[in-house]
């Protein structure tokens, strides 16, 4: 069981009991609210969230855009990412070095301060961004705490969103970033494997494809992407669901893609054969809570970038995390 609860409301006096109820009682049956922040103060809580999309603000590859505190704001009940095109470009950090940026953007983390488990349920309602290059996205990365594993490192991307009105996707999947050596046959030049697995669970509202599970078509066709959405994750010890609604409690849907566990592959750069591992959801989940705001100049994302299209805005109405333990016991 989790120990401790962690919301942020800021009412007044005496609502801030009954509204933390309410919120409560909207999460799956049985279940008990364990972090939760609903955005209505005026700054960001550092005892939740830390700034980027780590400790450290690193950029991932591929990210046109450096993120800054001062594009992170609140504004009638939302948590609002403000995405700019500076002048002069600013310095951010990437994996080797510092670099300058044409673009900045906001994104949050739960790094040292909360982490998904198993055993819980997560739900975001937000409305995503519609400007060229504009990437939205709400993920979680596994940390390296206690007995953990190659295995164990996963990452999980409830959704990520192209904002090009002309190229709008939306998917979510599992990529695992680690593996043991004896999972690579002989036959394959271990320097050429690469960390994170290539071919991985992955859905939009146009194709499925993955190695693993049973192939699925998806229909989004319901959902108004450019209008608020909400999300929601579960994952038990051995499953995780994906929900996507326009509004109330996600979890009351059908869940669109479901993972029980099952085999993804490495690409080897044309050697033969790919590697192959066996995944299942981790039996020790410990993953941080990401949410960002990115810009990609790449085709494939949507860009490049349009300056006119410049402030552009992604809004949060919540982030909520039920411990769903009660629930498990119970079926």
């Amino acid at each position: 069981m989790v120990s401790r609860l962690i919301v942020c409301c800021l009412f007044a006096a005496g609502c801030s009991e009954v509204f933390s109820q309410e919120i409560d009682s909207l999460g799956p049956p049985g279940s008990s609210l364990v972090f939760g922040d609903e955005f209505k103060a005026a700054t960001l809580n550092a005892e939740m969230w830390g700034f980027g999309i780590n400790d450290k603000n690193v950029q991932n590859t591929g990210v046109d855009c450096a993120y800054s505190e001062e594009n992170i704001s609140f504004r009638d009940g939302f948590l609002v990412f403000t995405q700019r095109r500076e002048s002069p470009p600013i310095l951010g950090k990437t994996w080797t070095s510092e670099k300058t940026f044409n673009y900045s953007s906001g994104g949050i983390h739960t790094h040292g301060e909360f982490a998904l488990k198993n055993n819980m349920y997560l739900e975001l309602r937000c409305k995503l961004p519609s400007n060229n290059g504009g990437y939205g996205a709400f993920w979680t990365m596994s940390n390296k705490v206690g007995d953990w594993k190659p295995e164990d490192l996963l990452e999980i991307d409830m959704f990520e969103f192209i904002g090009n009105r002309e190229k709008t996707r939306f998917w979510s999947g599992l990529w695992w970033h680690d593996f043991r050596k004896s999972e690579v046959p002989k036959a394959v030049d271990m320097k050429s494997v690469k960390k994170r697995s290539e071919d991985h669970f992955f859905v939009n509202e146009q194709q499925f494809k993955a190695h693993f599970g049973e192939g699925i078509k998806v229909d989004h066709s319901h959902i108004d992407f450019y209008s608020f959405i909400t999300f929601g994750l579960q994952v038990t010890d051995n499953t995780m669901k994906w929900y996507l609604v326009q509004d109330g409690p996600a979890w009351k849907s059908n869940p669109y893609l479901v993972f029980k566990g099952g085999t993804v592959h490495n690409r080897t750069y044309g050697q033969v054969p790919d590697v192959q591992w066996k995944r299942n959801v981790p039996a020790k989940m410990n993953a941080r809570i990401i949410l960002n705001y990115a810009l990609r100049n790449a085709d494939w994302a949507g860009g490049p970038a349009e300056d006119s299209q410049m402030p552009s805005e992604m809004l949060v109405d919540y982030v909520r995390v039920y411990d769903t333990t009660a629930e498990a016991t119970n079926k």
